[in-house]
């Protein structure tokens, strides 16, 4: 699992004071700790991962090596530049996207600020491409035991400070960190059937880091515009289409939008307002499998408001016709009164 940058533990920017660490820290051990979470099984994790950042950054020298090297700083000296290979930062970018293109996909073009390698130095963050080494005074070994009289004291290599690098001159335009922020414009796949939330990852196009990093991913995270006519859950989409009191009592085939073009539906004899109909396949695609989601539409039937001496004399025999009180039930249970 990759570790978290430092400061991003801490929730800190990289340009903090000490004190600002140090309050960052305390607040979050408070919120993390085991003992007040007892029922988070994330808290004993976190509260790890908080104490490492704060070791790390309330330091001076070992804060200016990790902003030098980030996590590399930690690892032991002499180790291979194969060994110490590393992907650099993920790049997290929201889109908002319209309702057709997360129903059929779409290639966009996002611009976003990333860190690149450092061109001067070779992303190298030494002065004149000069690579950070294992220190020559101790050979990467910066403490070892030396006798005093009978008792053996740790004694701290004065070379390297105890860091066990040999750290180059930074590199004045990226200011040793091996990398630079840049403008970059890159073309990402959103596959369809994508909803809210989704996170589609671009492998390779996120920040660069320190020379032999390679570069992180481009998350890009998807907001899907709503639309005016079709509600989605999960796969399935829901809509509401009018029909008339005669293709209700009497049944009719009618057209109805689809997100792939028009469809026929059956309208039952008898049809009530808000009976649904499900249309099978006819929803979003799935996105994780093949396959759709299905679509069903609620019938809302629609009573004529302005009725002219016909049309009322029409309903007038109707309702000679059907003289059953549709209320009648309501009465039949305890407490109802007529």
């Amino acid at each position: 699992m990759r570790k978290r940058d430092y400061y991003e533990v801490l929730e800190v920017s990289r340009g903090a004071t000490a004190p600002e660490i140090r309050r960052a820290y305390r607040r979050l051990a408070r919120q993390y700790s085991p003992d007040i979470n007892v029922w988070d099984e994330r808290a004993g994790t976190l509260f790890q991962e908080i104490g490492e950042a704060y070791r790390v950054l309330s330091s001076p020298v070992s804060r200016a090596l990790y902003d030098r090297l980030g996590h590399q700083a930690l690892e032991p000296p002499g180790r291979s530049a194969a060994d110490r290979r590393r992907q650099g930062e993920d790049l997290h970018y929201p889109i908002e996207i319209e309702f057709e293109d997360a129903l059929h996909g779409v290639r966009a073009v996002i611009e976003v600020a990333r860190l690149d390698p450092c061109d001067a130095c070779g992303a190298t963050g030494g002065a004149g491409g000069r690579r950070v080494g294992p220190c020559r005074a101790c050979a990467g070994r910066p403490v070892r035991l030396v006798l005093r009289g009978e008792a053996p004291v740790a004694a701290r290599c004065e070379a390297c400070r105890g860091t066990g690098w040999e750290l180059p001159e930074p590199c004045v335009t990226c200011g040793g960190r091996g990398t630079v922020r840049r403008q970059a414009r890159v073309s990402v796949a959103i596959p369809p059937g994508v909803d809210t939330g989704a996170q589609i990852r671009a492998p390779g196009e996120g920040h660069a880091g320190p020379a032999p990093c390679e570069r992180g991913d481009l998350v890009v995270i998807t907001r899907v515009r709503p639309h005016p006519f079709f509600t989605r859950k999960g796969d399935n989409l829901s809509c509401e289409v009018p029909i008339t009191v005669p293709e209700a009592a009497l049944g009719a085939r009618i057209r109805i939008p689809t997100p792939e073009g028009p469809a026929v539906l059956t309208i039952p004899a008898g049809t009530q307002s808000g009976q649904a109909f499900r249309l099978r396949g006819k929803g979003c695609p799935r996105l994780d499998r093949d396959g759709r989601g299905d679509l069903l539409v609620a019938a809302r039937v629609i009573i004529p408001r302005n009725t002219d001496s016909t049309l009322e004399e029409v309903l007038r025999m109707l309702e000679r016709l059907l003289p059953e009180d549709p209320r009648a039930e309501l009465w039949g249970h305890p407490g109802g009164h007529a």
